[in-house]
């Protein structure tokens, strides 16, 4: 009998090993369109990269990493102790840490989620490095020519002032700076915090994949073609590029704030104007039109309203902070920021189109996984 066992447990594990690899190929096969596009964007990045001879510096992200690793260790801590309380004193379970333990077994033990983790974080990971590349070399290849017209426009458009003059009582306020340098630097934490959600979760929807897709296209179509194509270095540089002192007075305003509280926007565009103008190795790249940091948002936005609607409003009123940010800490033009709004809700529009008419493997998919979600046991992390 013993003997039987033993012999069973190789096999068992083999039988289990290769379901996996199944499993795996299937989220391959499913996955492919985003293999294919971050494939796409790494072949562009290599002939960039070597035409240009720019390699990507990620120097300028270093004073977010502390930040990032801080505000990912609260979030975690503050997730699971709610977790805990909640099955402790919502629920009244038992062995509240018992249960506790199981579910993230579970989590992290799904066959499903981990093949959709691995083939959704290598296409976002391989994507995220080549496009370091492209953001770097686009002022390499177009030299900026389009701040004077933006600035132009800007003030034909908010009825002959500039969009900061009519935030001033924003810009003349060093708590308020602070606070939208603080929401300004947090995107960062929401965009990773983000895509890290979508590519791990259990079930690969159509709506995951109009999502990363998205994602893709707004940072390849938007970030680097289009601002390509309307090259401009925003209202932090207007005055080094020698446009003139129009914004001369925003930045007065911002630097007087810096002597208060610190504002994070200073030190980042100097390290980036350093890299740019050769002071220093290398730079992440200027580049003002679109706003990706709202078109970003906005494409957060959408998506999490298909989530939750409670999600939704908070990405949406996260992304009019971000807007308003972009302006009076002088990163963008307002167009800038219009631009990217558009962009991130027309590329949305026809991703989810095209999946809808061109997808139809994805309706199956979900069908299975809703019919063994619903013979699985529930667990406080089935949500995700």
């Amino acid at each position: 009998m013993e003997n039987s066992v033993a012999a069973s447990t190789p096999l068992t594990r083999a039988i289990v090993g290769r379901a996996f690899l199944g499993t795996l190929a299937d989220a391959f096969w499913r996955h492919r369109l985003l293999h294919a596009m971050a494939a796409a964007v790494l072949l562009l990045a290599s002939a960039v990269g070597w035409h240009t001879g720019n390699m990507p510096d990620f120097s300028a992200l270093e004073e977010y990493a502390e930040y990032l690793v801080f505000a990912l260790w609260i979030c975690g801590s503050v997730f699971a102790l709610g977790m805990f309380f909640h099955l402790a004193l919502v629920k009244r379970d038992a062995v509240p840490l018992g249960t506790f333990l199981r579910s993230f077994g579970s989590f992290f033990g799904n066959a499903e989620r981990i093949a959709n983790s691995l083939n959704g974080l290598a296409a976002s990971i391989t994507f995220m490095s080549a496009f370091g590349v492209l953001k770097g070399a686009i002022a390499i290849l177009s030299p900026f020519a389009w701040d004077k017209a933006l600035a132009h426009a800007d003030r034909i458009l908010h009825f002959g002032r500039a969009p900061d003059e009519w935030l001033w009582f924003i810009v003349q306020s060093p708590l308020a700076l602070r606070m939208l340098n603080i929401a300004y630097n947090f995107w960062f934490i929401v965009l990773i915090t983000t895509v890290f959600t979508a590519c791990i979760t259990r079930k690969d929807t159509k709506l995951r994949h109009q999502f990363l897709m998205s994602f893709m296209l707004v940072w390849t179509l938007g970030g680097f073609l289009l601002a390509m194509g309307v090259s401009s270095a925003g209202p932090c540089f207007y005055e080094q590029l020698g446009l003139g002192s129009d914004f001369h007075p925003l930045m007065q305003a911002l630097a007087a704030a810096d002597r208060i509280y610190p504002i994070w926007a200073l030190s980042t565009q100097d390290m980036l104007w350093s890299g740019y103008t050769g002071a220093t190795d290398g730079s992440i790249g200027i580049s003002a039109f679109p706003s990706m940091h709202v078109a970003i948002a906005v494409l957060f936005a959408l998506y999490a309203t298909r989530r939750s609607q409670l999600a939704g409003l908070l990405m949406w009123a996260f992304a009019g902070v971000i807007m308003v940010g972009s302006v009076v800490l002088g990163w963008h033009y307002a167009l800038d920021g219009y631009a990217g709004a558009l962009i991130a809700t027309a590329i949305w529009k026809a991703c989810g189109s095209f999946l809808v008419r061109f997808a139809p493997d994805h309706a199956a998919a979900e069908s299975d996984r809703s019919f063994s979600a619903a013979t699985r046991p529930p667990d406080v992390t089935s949500t995700i």
